[in-house]
């Protein structure tokens, strides 16, 4: 069963990888330096017009859940041929809703406002901007994976710079079956976190797996339940 829902996908997605989808649903395992913590479930849904709203829900279970807190992120936007165009972003945990972290991209006046701890600063708005959530999934509306790239992106509290350069990267087996992957790797400095995201041609070049190495440690989802409506 596994072989035929991988190669349905695999036929499907070469011509329906580049557009945007109806909605998805990718549901991870979620560890810290190799301990389970729980699971995130990250949601895109097409709204009115072009419009579109993407949610992460990283949510820790058993005895964690009464230490740990819920992490939800919310990126909404437009979305044009091969570009996802984000208009708001809000990240919040569940013990401190006062301290979400929240940006506004005024594409119009060509302005990005954070709002963070009760303070709200401008600066000005680059083309091409993303925020913390929806520059994963910008593999999955691109025609061609490039060698490399790099994209302005907010996480609510400062404007960084992302550069992701391809390598090549090994089979990984899901419970959705085996995927060839092409790994991204930010290009990090000193004092940036070290990002890798995997992706998967024969499922629309969504992640199949992440991994964030902070000063605490070692971050990692892995994809195990997948819902995909193209249209």
């Amino acid at each position: 069963m596994h072989y035929l829902l991988g190669l349905l996908l695999a036929l499907m997605s070469l011509s329906v990888f580049a557009q945007v989808p109806q909605q998805f649903e990718l549901v991870y395992r979620f560890t810290f330096n190799g301990q389970y913590l729980g699971k995130v479930t990250d949601r895109f849904q097409r709204l009115s017009g072009q419009q579109y709203q993407l949610t992460s829900v990283a949510k820790p279970e058993g005895n964690l859940a009464l230490l740990l807190p819920t992490l939800s992120l919310t990126s909404k936007g437009a979305f044009k041929p091969q570009q996802l165009v984000p208009t708001s972003y809000r990240q919040v945990r569940s013990n401190a809703p006062q301290k979400a972290a929240q940006a506004s991209l005024d594409w119009s006046r060509k302005l990005l406002t954070h709002q963070y701890k009760g303070k709200s600063e401008q600066e000005a708005l680059p083309s091409g901007t993303q925020d913390a959530l929806s520059q994963l999934y910008v593999f999955s509306i691109m025609e061609n994976l490039p060698g490399k790239f790099e994209m302005p992106v907010t996480n609510g509290r400062q404007l960084l710079t992302y550069r992701y350069e391809k390598h090549p990267a090994e089979s990984i087996v899901t419970p959705l079956g085996s995927f060839e992957t092409v790994e991204y790797r930010r290009i990090a400095g000193p004092d940036e976190n070290a990002i890798s995201v995997w992706v998967a041609p024969a499922l629309y070049h969504l992640p199949l797996r992440i991994r964030v190495k902070e000063d605490s440690g070692v971050f990692e989802q892995h994809l195990i339940g997948m819902n995909y409506r193209a249209t």
